[in-house]
């Protein structure tokens, strides 16, 4: 198979009322509710718990992607306001983006937006309007402390209010710490310094990775057939230590959250690529983890073959991502996920069905009949896979 296989998207639907999605956290964060799927049984805990349903030499990767307040309004006059929302950096001084633009046809080709305060001016004019480029000039600030300043944090869509003050530090992961998502990776969103403690008495190791999320990860299935949706690609960088921990276990390790989760599968992919001459750009398009001549090389052949490549540079590996984890998907590195509760008919609902096969309608329909509490703000699960590791 060397394509992503053809699955109806309306096979990975359900129920979801409006009343079970979490409009904030609960307080604190770790007595979130925790549902544990392992070797086919459920059973039922809190994250404070998280520890005991862990081994103590397990290895958890983390993403360390920090949140930045995404939403920008800028002021044209006579009551005509126009909405920035920050995709994706072009520039490292971040002075070029690509965005989306509320109330676009307001913003002219030639127009230039500006807001001025006490400490300088932030400009804001179109680099590229049909691809939806800007650009951004400041005096008195750096682009990023206006962007700090100025912006709003970008709450998904589907909790259908605005952004609180309070918002700040809630969407935001303790391991928060290379800005550039406009999504949390809402696995994290449960971890406070007290389940640190407790996880590290434990034995129970982490290692970072840092995976920019998008607003594509909102983004509908808006057809029936999955193999037809055009899939998001994320900013990623790693650690050459990662590749160096995954070689010295023969195993996998688990992953917080479907981000980390990409970022692991990348890897033996990127790595055959390599093998293969195949990795002119660092980048894992949404059909590689479906072709034949990739899956066939070995895991550890694939991060040794990495590895010599990471060594050659600063260390550290830069890339995008586009994966698309589908039923079929083989995973390779992931021996267990933590991860929220996903909206129905989407595209994480479809990696989590890749990853406990069909056993994922038992698992929510256990969620909903014990009062979980759905989506970023919501309770969590610790899942192992369905199948073993390919090494």
């Amino acid at each position: 198979m060397n394509r992503i296989p053809r699955i109806s998207i309306h096979d990975y639907n359900y129920e979801l009322p409006e009343d079970r999605i979490a409009k904030y956290p609960v307080v604190p964060k770790h007595n979130s509710k925790l549902l544990v799927f392992d070797k086919g049984n459920i059973t039922h805990d809190t994250f404070l718990n998280l520890p005991n349903h862990l081994n103590a030499n397990e290895v958890i990767l983390v993403n360390n992607t920090k949140v930045i307040p995404a939403r920008l309004w800028f002021d044209k006059g006579e009551g005509v306001w126009i909405q920035i929302f920050l995709l994706k950096p072009l520039s490292h001084d971040w002075s070029t983006w690509q965005v989306m633009v509320g109330n676009r046809r307001k913003f002219k080709e030639h127009d230039q937006l500006s807001i001025n305060t006490d400490e300088g001016k932030l400009t804001l004019s179109w680099g590229d309007r049909e691809n939806n480029i800007i650009i951004f000039e400041s005096t008195g600030l750096s682009i990023p402390e206006w962007i700090e300043q100025l912006g709003e944090i970008p709450l998904p869509p589907y909790l259908n209010r605005d952004a609180e003050e309070s918002d700040k530090q809630d969407y935001q992961a303790i391991f928060a710490k290379n800005k550039g998502a406009v999504a949390a990776p809402t696995a994290s969103l449960h971890f406070t310094p007290e389940l640190l403690v407790k996880m590290q008495n434990a034995g129970i190791q982490q290692i970072e990775a840092t995976l920019h999320v998008g607003a594509g990860t909102f983004k509908p299935v808006s057809v029936d057939f999955v193999d037809e949706h055009e899939m998001h690609a994320e900013q990623f960088e790693i650690d050459i230590t990662l590749i160096e921990e995954l070689l010295s276990r023969n195993s996998g390790i688990i992953a917080l959250g479907t981000t980390a989760c990409r970022v692991l599968e990348s890897l033996p992919l990127l790595g055959a690529k390599l093998i293969l001459g195949e990795l002119d750009d660092v980048f894992v398009a949404a059909e590689d983890g479906y072709r034949e001549v990739l899956r066939e090389i070995p895991t550890r052949d694939a991060l040794e073959a990495l590895l010599d490549y990471i060594k050659m540079g600063d260390g550290k590996l830069r890339g995008e991502t586009q994966i698309f984890m589908v039923p079929g998907f083989s995973f390779r590195l992931s021996s267990g996920m933590i991860t929220n509760f996903h909206q129905p008919k989407s595209t994480l609902m479809l990696l989590i069905a890749a990853f406990v096969g069909s056993n994922w309608p038992q698992i929510y329909e256990e969620a909903m009949a014990n009062g979980y509490r759905f989506l970023s703000y919501g309770d969590g699960s610790l899942l192992r896979g369905e199948k073993n590791i390919k090494w």
